[in-house]
Protein backbone atom coordinates (compact mmCIF):
# COMPACT_ATOMS: atom_id res chain seq x y z
CA UNK A 1 0.00 0.00 0.00
CA UNK A 2 0.68 3.36 -0.54
CA UNK A 3 0.37 6.61 1.30
CA UNK A 4 -0.23 8.81 -1.34
CA UNK A 5 -3.72 8.92 -3.29
CA UNK A 6 -3.17 6.92 -6.79
CA UNK A 7 -3.13 8.69 -9.67
CA UNK A 8 -5.04 8.09 -13.24
CA UNK A 9 -2.87 7.01 -15.63
CA UNK A 10 -4.83 7.99 -18.54
CA UNK A 11 -4.63 11.34 -17.17
CA UNK A 12 -0.53 10.95 -16.67
CA UNK A 13 0.11 9.70 -19.46
CA UNK A 14 -1.57 12.73 -21.81
CA UNK A 15 0.44 15.32 -19.70
CA UNK A 16 3.12 13.79 -20.11
CA UNK A 17 2.87 13.49 -24.09
CA UNK A 18 1.96 17.18 -23.38
CA UNK A 19 5.04 17.91 -22.23
CA UNK A 20 6.98 15.99 -24.28
CA UNK A 21 5.07 18.53 -27.35
CA UNK A 22 6.44 21.19 -25.74
CA UNK A 23 10.00 19.73 -24.58
CA UNK A 24 8.94 20.85 -20.61
CA UNK A 25 11.17 18.20 -18.80
CA UNK A 26 9.89 19.41 -15.69
CA UNK A 27 6.88 18.30 -15.93
CA UNK A 28 8.02 15.07 -17.04
CA UNK A 29 9.54 14.60 -13.92
CA UNK A 30 6.62 15.85 -11.38
CA UNK A 31 3.80 13.65 -13.65
CA UNK A 32 7.02 10.63 -12.87
CA UNK A 33 7.44 11.53 -9.10
CA UNK A 34 3.62 11.76 -8.63
CA UNK A 35 3.03 8.47 -10.15
CA UNK A 36 5.74 6.79 -7.95
CA UNK A 37 4.82 8.18 -4.69
CA UNK A 38 1.01 6.97 -5.66
CA UNK A 39 1.26 3.66 -7.38
CA UNK A 40 5.16 2.70 -7.33
CA UNK A 41 7.28 1.54 -9.52
CA UNK A 42 5.67 -1.38 -11.69
CA UNK A 43 2.70 0.82 -12.52
CA UNK A 44 4.54 3.56 -13.15
CA UNK A 45 6.81 1.84 -15.84
CA UNK A 46 3.71 0.04 -17.11
CA UNK A 47 1.15 1.75 -16.81
CA UNK A 48 2.29 5.42 -17.99
CA UNK A 49 6.45 5.25 -18.96
CA UNK A 50 6.03 2.66 -21.17
CA UNK A 51 2.95 3.84 -23.32
CA UNK A 52 4.03 7.02 -23.62
CA UNK A 53 7.59 5.63 -25.30
CA UNK A 54 5.13 3.75 -27.90
CA UNK A 55 2.80 6.59 -28.96
CA UNK A 56 6.01 8.48 -29.22
CA UNK A 57 7.16 6.13 -31.72
CA UNK A 58 4.12 5.82 -33.22
CA UNK A 59 3.55 9.75 -33.56
CA UNK A 60 6.92 9.41 -35.06
CA UNK A 61 6.57 7.32 -37.89
CA UNK A 62 3.25 9.27 -38.77
CA UNK A 63 5.54 12.06 -38.72
CA UNK A 64 2.91 14.05 -35.92
CA UNK A 65 5.97 14.48 -34.12
CA UNK A 66 9.91 14.36 -35.07
CA UNK A 67 13.34 13.11 -33.76
CA UNK A 68 13.67 15.32 -31.80
CA UNK A 69 10.76 14.22 -29.60
CA UNK A 70 11.90 10.64 -29.14
CA UNK A 71 15.28 12.09 -28.18
CA UNK A 72 13.87 14.05 -25.74
CA UNK A 73 11.08 11.75 -24.25
CA UNK A 74 14.14 9.36 -23.59
CA UNK A 75 16.38 11.63 -22.54
CA UNK A 76 13.81 12.42 -19.59
CA UNK A 77 13.07 8.93 -18.83
CA UNK A 78 16.59 7.94 -18.08
CA UNK A 79 16.98 11.34 -16.25
CA UNK A 80 14.01 10.25 -13.60
CA UNK A 81 15.50 6.40 -13.67
CA UNK A 82 17.29 7.31 -10.45
CA UNK A 83 14.36 8.49 -8.87
CA UNK A 84 12.85 5.04 -10.00
CA UNK A 85 15.42 2.87 -7.72
CA UNK A 86 14.19 4.77 -4.81
CA UNK A 87 16.06 3.07 -1.52
CA UNK A 88 13.53 -0.16 -0.54
CA UNK A 89 13.88 -1.78 2.99
CA UNK A 90 15.78 -4.96 3.51
CA UNK A 91 19.31 -5.86 2.86
CA UNK A 92 19.50 -6.25 -1.43
CA UNK A 93 21.06 -10.41 -1.66
CA UNK A 94 20.78 -10.78 -5.07
CA UNK A 95 22.75 -9.12 -8.14
CA UNK A 96 21.69 -8.94 -11.65
CA UNK A 97 23.72 -8.00 -14.64
CA UNK A 98 21.36 -6.16 -17.33
CA UNK A 99 22.74 -5.06 -21.26
CA UNK A 100 22.16 -5.54 -24.68
CA UNK A 101 24.24 -7.31 -26.93
CA UNK A 102 26.76 -6.42 -29.54
CA UNK A 103 24.98 -3.69 -31.71
CA UNK A 104 21.97 -3.65 -30.12
CA UNK A 105 21.14 0.19 -28.95
CA UNK A 106 18.10 0.07 -27.37
CA UNK A 107 18.72 -0.40 -23.86
CA UNK A 108 16.12 2.18 -22.12
CA UNK A 109 13.19 -0.70 -21.93
CA UNK A 110 16.08 -2.51 -19.99
CA UNK A 111 16.87 0.13 -18.10
CA UNK A 112 13.22 0.57 -16.81
CA UNK A 113 13.25 -2.94 -15.97
CA UNK A 114 15.92 -3.11 -14.06
CA UNK A 115 14.29 -0.39 -11.96
CA UNK A 116 11.51 -3.16 -11.37
CA UNK A 117 13.81 -5.81 -9.94
CA UNK A 118 15.46 -2.87 -7.65
CA UNK A 119 11.96 -2.43 -6.10
CA UNK A 120 12.01 -6.39 -5.94
CA UNK A 121 15.17 -5.79 -3.68
CA UNK A 122 17.94 -6.76 -6.32
CA UNK A 123 21.04 -5.14 -6.63
CA UNK A 124 21.15 -4.21 -10.57
CA UNK A 125 24.02 -3.18 -12.30
CA UNK A 126 23.55 -1.87 -15.67
CA UNK A 127 25.84 -2.19 -18.85
CA UNK A 128 23.81 -0.68 -21.42
CA UNK A 129 23.70 -0.64 -24.91
CA UNK A 130 26.34 -2.16 -27.64
CA UNK A 131 27.54 -4.15 -25.10
CA UNK A 132 31.06 -7.13 -25.73
CA UNK A 133 29.78 -10.77 -24.66
CA UNK A 134 33.31 -10.84 -22.98
CA UNK A 135 32.82 -7.97 -20.79
CA UNK A 136 28.71 -9.26 -19.86
CA UNK A 137 30.90 -12.31 -18.70
CA UNK A 138 33.48 -10.65 -16.67
CA UNK A 139 30.88 -8.42 -14.69
CA UNK A 140 28.83 -11.59 -14.49
CA UNK A 141 31.46 -13.15 -13.07
CA UNK A 142 33.42 -10.37 -10.89
CA UNK A 143 30.00 -9.85 -9.16
CA UNK A 144 29.31 -13.73 -8.79
CA UNK A 145 25.87 -12.70 -10.04
CA UNK A 146 22.72 -14.21 -9.39
CA UNK A 147 21.00 -13.50 -12.95
CA UNK A 148 21.60 -11.77 -15.89
CA UNK A 149 19.40 -10.09 -18.79
CA UNK A 150 20.35 -9.52 -22.27
CA UNK A 151 17.91 -7.73 -24.36
CA UNK A 152 17.61 -6.94 -28.13
CA UNK A 153 15.33 -6.03 -30.92
CA UNK A 154 17.26 -8.31 -33.80
CA UNK A 155 17.08 -11.78 -33.79
CA UNK A 156 20.69 -12.00 -35.16
CA UNK A 157 21.69 -10.65 -31.68
CA UNK A 158 21.14 -14.14 -30.20
CA UNK A 159 20.99 -16.20 -33.13
CA UNK A 160 24.83 -15.48 -33.96
CA UNK A 161 26.02 -16.57 -30.37
CA UNK A 162 24.02 -19.62 -29.42
CA UNK A 163 27.32 -21.50 -27.73
CA UNK A 164 28.46 -18.17 -25.67
CA UNK A 165 24.85 -17.56 -24.33
CA UNK A 166 24.69 -21.40 -23.67
CA UNK A 167 28.41 -20.92 -21.99
CA UNK A 168 26.97 -18.42 -19.53
CA UNK A 169 23.82 -19.79 -18.91
CA UNK A 170 25.38 -22.84 -17.25
CA UNK A 171 27.05 -20.50 -14.43
CA UNK A 172 24.18 -18.54 -13.81
CA UNK A 173 19.80 -17.37 -13.92
CA UNK A 174 20.15 -16.18 -17.84
CA UNK A 175 17.31 -14.81 -19.15
CA UNK A 176 17.12 -13.16 -22.82
CA UNK A 177 14.42 -10.37 -23.81
CA UNK A 178 12.96 -8.22 -26.44
CA UNK A 179 11.61 -9.02 -29.85
CA UNK A 180 15.03 -10.66 -31.01
CA UNK A 181 14.24 -12.97 -27.76
CA UNK A 182 11.19 -13.90 -28.85
CA UNK A 183 11.33 -14.60 -32.87
CA UNK A 184 13.97 -17.23 -32.22
CA UNK A 185 12.96 -20.91 -33.25
CA UNK A 186 15.10 -22.51 -30.46
CA UNK A 187 15.79 -21.44 -27.25
CA UNK A 188 19.79 -21.37 -26.25
CA UNK A 189 19.79 -24.54 -23.37
CA UNK A 190 20.43 -23.14 -20.28
CA UNK A 191 18.73 -19.14 -20.96
CA UNK A 192 14.76 -18.39 -20.44
CA UNK A 193 13.09 -16.00 -22.85
CA UNK A 194 11.25 -13.44 -20.61
CA UNK A 195 7.41 -12.56 -21.38
CA UNK A 196 6.65 -9.15 -23.10
CA UNK A 197 4.94 -8.24 -19.90
CA UNK A 198 7.39 -6.39 -17.51
CA UNK A 199 5.43 -7.12 -14.54
CA UNK A 200 5.40 -11.15 -15.33
CA UNK A 201 9.04 -11.03 -16.60
CA UNK A 202 10.40 -8.72 -13.52
CA UNK A 203 8.14 -11.81 -11.57
CA UNK A 204 9.78 -14.62 -12.87
CA UNK A 205 13.15 -13.51 -12.79
CA UNK A 206 12.56 -12.68 -9.17
CA UNK A 207 11.21 -16.40 -8.65
CA UNK A 208 14.12 -18.64 -11.19
CA UNK A 209 16.73 -15.95 -9.97
CA UNK A 210 17.00 -16.07 -6.49
CA UNK A 211 18.17 -19.71 -6.76
CA UNK A 212 14.90 -21.24 -7.36
CA UNK A 213 14.27 -23.96 -10.26
CA UNK A 214 16.75 -23.73 -12.95
CA UNK A 215 14.43 -26.19 -15.61
CA UNK A 216 11.63 -23.66 -15.26
CA UNK A 217 9.64 -23.30 -18.73
CA UNK A 218 12.20 -21.45 -21.29
CA UNK A 219 8.98 -20.03 -23.54
CA UNK A 220 6.66 -17.50 -21.83
CA UNK A 221 2.84 -19.03 -23.03
CA UNK A 222 1.59 -17.62 -26.06
CA UNK A 223 -0.91 -15.86 -24.90
CA UNK A 224 1.81 -13.00 -23.65
CA UNK A 225 3.42 -12.42 -27.29
CA UNK A 226 1.29 -9.13 -27.48
CA UNK A 227 2.12 -7.28 -24.16
CA UNK A 228 4.87 -5.11 -23.77
CA UNK A 229 8.62 -5.80 -24.72
CA UNK A 230 11.14 -5.95 -22.62
CA UNK A 231 14.34 -4.45 -24.94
Amino acid sequence: MHEHERIDHAAARGTVMGAVRELDGGTVRDVLLQSLLGSGVDDTVTEVVIPVLREVGDRWQSGELGVLHEHFVSSSFRGVLGELRMPVQGKQMRTVVLACPPHELHDLPLELFGAMLHARRWRVVSLGANTPMTAIGQAVRFLNADACVLAGVRRSAFESRMPSLSRLGARMALFLAGEGAMTLPRTPPHTTVLPRDLRRAADLLDAVGGGGDRASPQRSDEQHRNEPAVG
